[in-house]
């Protein structure tokens, strides 16, 4: 009876958690990402690359944007990133990069940044960045982890290298 009454109360909340977060659609880039509803916009690009978050406590700050690769390497930009990141003082304890994707985390001054970037159609990569203190870790992992999940490109990319079919010449 106790596991029923467990599971019934789990799959009651999980609606309610599904709600609580909402899809950002960038359109200039090609991308997506869900988004928790306790956190409001406080700044919004003029260019449309993307928004800065921040919940009402104003205890984390996510950064949600779209960039245009350096020489469109998104390798290269991975390593910029990270190499930025601790430029700024954070001490990266953790990266993993793909030429697809790159994901790294890190500390400073008792604070926590998690960064994740996705590959996007010519040249673009898609990012969040979040910033929140070491003590609400507990707080937010499962937000960073659901944003990990969700950021995706909402476009299929042309094949770089076109095949060209010959004909014989006639005539």
């Amino acid at each position: 009876m106790l596991a029923r009454l467990t599971a019934l109360l789990f799959l009651s909340v999980v609606p309610a958690q599904a709600a609580d977060w909402w899809s950002y659609d960038n359109a200039r880039f090609g991308y997506a990402i869900e988004l928790p509803s306790e956190f409001r916009l406080s700044a919004r690009s003029d260019d449309g690359n993307g928004l800065t978050l921040t919940p009402a406590d104003q205890s984390a700050r996510l950064l949600i944007f779209g960039a245009d690769t350096l020489n469109g390497d998104f390798s290269s930009e991975a390593n910029i990133r990270i190499a930025s990141a601790k430029d700024e003082g954070w001490q990266i304890s953790y990266s993993k990069s793909t030429s697809r994707g790159i994901s790294f985390s890190g500390t400073k001054q008792g604070h926590i940044i998690y960064v994740r970037g996705v590959a996007l159609c010519n040249g673009a990569a898609a990012f969040f960045q979040m910033d929140y203190p070491k003590a609400s870790m507990q707080r937010y992992d499962a937000v960073v982890m659901r944003l990990v999940r969700s950021l995706h490109p909402t476009k299929k990319c042309a094949p770089t290298t076109q095949v060209v079919k010959s004909f014989p010449v006639t005539g």
